[in-house]
C-alpha cells in the first residue's frame, strides 16, 4: 500500500490520544492537519458519556460532503463508540466505510487494504483480540518533548456507572520489557517526559513485578527526566507505592485520584470498593509523604438517588481536600452497565444545579491554590511556543501547572528551567526565568 495521508479527530481521554497516534503508526501514514488533504479520515471516539456518543456521530456526519466530493476518500470510526455500536453505526451512517474497536488497531492496515481492494465492502472489526493489543507503538511527532506509553488495557473494576470494561475488555497488563522498549524509543526521539497510562494504572502487575517496581525501573532510564502516570485507582494506592513516589527523583508531584462521590452510600452503589474515610486517609498519607503533591480528581453528580445530604458530603470533601483540579460531570446512563438497571435517578435539572454549584466552588479553590504559589520559583519543563503569544513559551511544573514564560529564548524548549510565577489564573500562570 502506497504512503497515505490521514486525518484523525480525537475525542476523550489520554488513552484515546495514545490510540490515535497508534492508528497513524499502524498505517505508516502521513498525518495532516486539514481533512480535505487526507486519503483517510478517522474519528476516534469516546463513549464514557451519552453526550460523547452524539459528538462522535455528528463528527463523522460533517465529513459526508468530502466523501461526495471525493468518492475514493475512506472514512472510519475507531474507539469506544465504534466498539459499543458496531453494526448499528454502519447502518446509521451510509458514508462510513469501517468501524474498528480499540483492541483491533494493530489490524487496521489490513482492513484498509481490503477496503481499497473492494471499495463497496464496508468493514466492522470489534473483536477483543488479546494477543496483539500492544503490538503497535504510537507515532511520535519529531521534537515533541512529552509522550504517552500504555502499560495496561481494559479494566476489572466493574464500577456501576462505567462502560470501560464493556468497550475495552478486561484488564491486560503489558510486559515490563515492552514498556521499557517503547520508553527508550520515545526518549531517543526527543521525549523528556513520559506519561504512563492505564484505566487503573497503579494496579499494573507482571510476572511478580508491581507498579512500584515499574517506577523504579523507569527511574533508571537514561534521558528520561520526568515520569507521570494516570489514572490511579484509590484502592490500589499502597504504602510501597507512596514510598516509591517519594524517593523516585523523576516522578512528578502530581496525582490524579478519582473519588467520584463524597458519600459512602453513593460510593457503595457505584461499587467503588472503598469508603470515603479510606479515601481521606489515603490523601493524608500521600500529603504527609509529599507535601507539595498536587491532587486532581473526578466527581459524578446525580448518580442513582443521590440526596441533598449525599451531595453536601461531596462538597465537604472538596472543601477539606482542596483539589487543584476536578473533572466533574452529570451522571449519564451507559448501556450495559449495572447503573442502567437503576430507575430512580436524580432529576436532570437538580443534577445540573449541583454540577454548577460544585464547578463554581472548584473554580474558586483552583484560583485560591494558585495565588498561594505566586512569587515562588518552580522547575518548569519548557514544551513549545505559546499558541496565543509568540513572545512566550509554554511549559508545566512537576505539579502539572501550566506556565506561560515571558522573555525567554526558544533555545530553552525541551529543557527544565527555574521559573518564578508572577501572575495566577484559575488554570495557568505567567512567569519569568528566576
Amino acid at each position: 500500500m502506497d504512503k497515505i495521508s490521514i486525518f484523525v479527530e480525537t475525542y476523550g481521554c489520554q488513552m484515546n490520544e495514545y490510540d490515535s497516534d497508534r492508528i497513524i503508526n499502524s498505517l505508516m501514514a502521513n498525518p495532516v492537519n486539514n481533512p480535505e488533504d487526507a486519503d483517510i479520515i478517522i474519528v476516534n471516539t469516546c463513549a464514557i458519556r451519552e453526550k460523547a456518543d452524539h459528538k462522535a456521530v455528528s463528527a463523522v456526519g460533517k465529513y459526508k460532503k468530502l466523501k461526495i466530493k471525493n468518492p475514493d476518500l475512506i472514512i472510519g470510526m475507531a474507539g469506544c463508540v465504534a466498539q459499543l455500536y458496531g453494526k448499528k453505526l454502519i447502518k446509521q451512517i451510509p458514508h462510513l466505510d469501517f468501524v474498528v474497536g480499540p483492541r483491533e488497531i494493530p489490524k487496521l492496515r489490513d482492513l484498509i487494504f481490503d477496503i481499497k481492494e473492494s471499495p463497496n465492502h464496508r468493514k466492522i472489526n470489534t473483536s477483543m483480540d488479546v494477543e496483539e493489543v500492544f503490538k503497535v507503538n504510537p507515532y511520535h511527532k519529531p521534537g515533541k518533548v512529552n509522550g504517552f506509553v500504555s502499560i495496561q488495557q481494559g479494566c476489572n473494576k466493574k464500577c456501576a456507572y462505567c462502560i470501560v470494561p464493556t468497550v475495552r475488555g478486561n484488564e491486560i497488563n503489558r510486559p515490563l520489557k515492552e514498556i521499557l522498549e517503547e520508553s527508550r524509543l520515545l526518549i531517543n526521539q526527543g521525549a523528556k517526559e513520559l506519561t504512563y497510562i492505564g484505566q487503573t494504572v497503579n494496579s499494573w502487575k507482571y510476572e511478580g513485578q508491581r507498579f512500584y517496581n515499574l517506577l523504579d525501573h523507569l527511574e533508571e532510564l537514561e534521558g528520561l527526566e520526568r515520569i507521570r502516570f494516570t489514572t490511579s485507582f484509590p484502592r490500589d494506592i499502597t504504602s510501597k507505592m507512596i514510598d516509591s513516589m517519594e524517593k523516585n527523583s523523576k516522578v512528578c508531584r502530581q496525582l490524579h485520584l478519582p473519588v467520584q462521590s463524597g458519600s459512602n452510600r453513593i460510593l457503595k452503589q457505584m461499587k467503588r470498593t472503598y469508603s470515603i474515610e479510606w479515601y481521606r486517609e489515603c490523601i493524608l498519607k500521600l500529603k504527609e509523604s509529599m507535601p507539595d503533591l498536587s491532587l486532581s480528581t473526578d466527581i459524578i453528580v446525580g448518580f442513582s438517588d443521590e440526596s441533598t445530604k449525599d451531595f453536601e458530603e461531596t462538597m465537604r470533601l472538596i472543601e477539606d481536600v482542596k483539589f487543584d483540579t476536578i473533572y466533574s460531570f452529570k451522571y449519564s446512563v451507559r448501556p450495559g452497565t449495572p447503573g442502567e438497571k437503576i430507575s430512580n435517578h436524580v432529576n436532570d435539572d437538580i443534577a445540573l444545579d449541583r454540577l454548577h454549584l460544585l464547578q463554581t466552588r472548584q473554580r474558586e479553590i483552583s484560583l485560591e491554590n494558585n495565588i498561594k504559589q505566586l512569587k515562588k520559583s518552580y522547575k518548569v519543563l519548557v514544551e513549545n511556543q505559546s499558541k496565543n503569544n509568540p513572545n512566550e513559551l509554554f511549559g508545566r511544573t512537576s505539579q502539572n501547572k501550566a506556565v506561560y514564560i515571558k522573555n525567554i529564548s526558544e533555545k530553552y524548549i525541551g529543557k527544565i528551567v527555574e521559573v518564578t510565577k508572577t501572575e495566577a489564573f484559575q488554570n495557568s500562570f505567567i512567569g519569568e526565568l528566576t
